[in-house]
């Protein structure tokens, strides 16, 4: 397993892109996952020496029966596929939002419709796509195993799986270990991000957050370097291997205690790396 970060907060988006990768480098990680929108982000990785784990992520408009929002859609993943295969990427990071008009049901409908001809396009140009499990308070599509299942039924093919990041899982209430079983073959790209519970927001707010616009803000969790929240990392780590998972592990940093500057930022990914680096030797 290879240990990978990529800019995930303000104070890493401070940098100037070439000073991140060269930072990146000096903390010991050997790969990056590069931004879809920086132009040659993935040249300067390798002049390096850094591997390339993944590009993204993707964020395209939400699922609409409209056919023209599905064609945009449908569009975007094409061309982003095309390019990441020129620079020999093999893995896009992806979210994508639902209708949140419709059900559940519904919305595996509209996926369908729209992800056959991209799954398709992505076998045929050798790419992966790989969802990421975050839930945008509810609103996304690829956050629990009922619906990754939905998803995988829906469009069997191999060119879609998952990027797993267990702190989403975690304050959701959902064991982060059995899924990496279950979803074993799916599992593309991996995130290592922590979450913290803070019991007083949690026994204010309750699992839903704040509810009345003039209620103190008061966040009942929030995610940390890891390490440094309630994820079992030993054990976490320890699944993947058993299940033959030898990709790329992508530091994930959006820690707040460590993210308010570019110097706070870089200490954080360092702390991270330190963290980790010694658990995949």
């Amino acid at each position: 397993m290879q240990l990978a970060c990529f800019v995930s907060n303000r104070g890493l988006r401070q940098l100037e892109y070439a000073r991140f990768v060269q930072s990146a480098q000096t903390l010991g990680y050997t790969a990056i996952d590069v931004p879809v929108n920086i132009e040659g982000a993935a040249a300067q990785c390798r002049l390096l020496g850094l591997d390339v784990g993944a590009a993204g992520p993707l964020v395209p408009a939400d699922l609409s029966p409209d056919a023209a929002r599905q064609e945009e859609i449908v569009d975007r993943f094409k061309t982003t596929i095309e390019s990441l295969a020129a620079q020999e990427i093999p893995v896009l990071v992806c979210l994508i939002g639902r209708d949140v008009s419709r059900n559940g049901d519904e919305n595996i409908a509209i996926y369908k419709d729209v992800f056959t001809p991209i799954a398709a396009h992505a076998e045929d140009k050798g790419v992966r796509l790989a969802f990421e499990n975050w839930p945008r308070n509810g609103t996304m599509l690829a956050i629990t195993p009922e619906l990754w299942d939905g998803m995988f039924n829906a469009v069997p093919s191999d060119a879609i799986g998952l990027c797993y990041d267990p702190s989403h899982l975690y304050w959701m209430g959902i064991d982060y270990i059995q899924p990496i079983w279950d979803f074993s073959d799916r599992i593309y790209h991996t995130h290592a991000k922590d979450t913290e519970i803070l019991p007083e927001g949690q026994n204010y707010f309750g699992i839903y957050g704040r509810q009345l616009e003039e209620t103190e803000q008061r966040q009942w969790w929030r995610y940390r370097l890891p390490g440094y929240g309630a994820v079992d990392w030993i054990r976490y780590l320890d699944t993947l291997y058993q299940i033959g998972y030898d990709g790329i592990l992508s530091v994930e940093h959006e820690d707040p205690v460590w993210e308010e500057t570019p110097e706070k930022a870089l200490r954080g990914l360092q702390l991270a790396q330190q963290f980790l680096q010694p658990l995949l030797s």
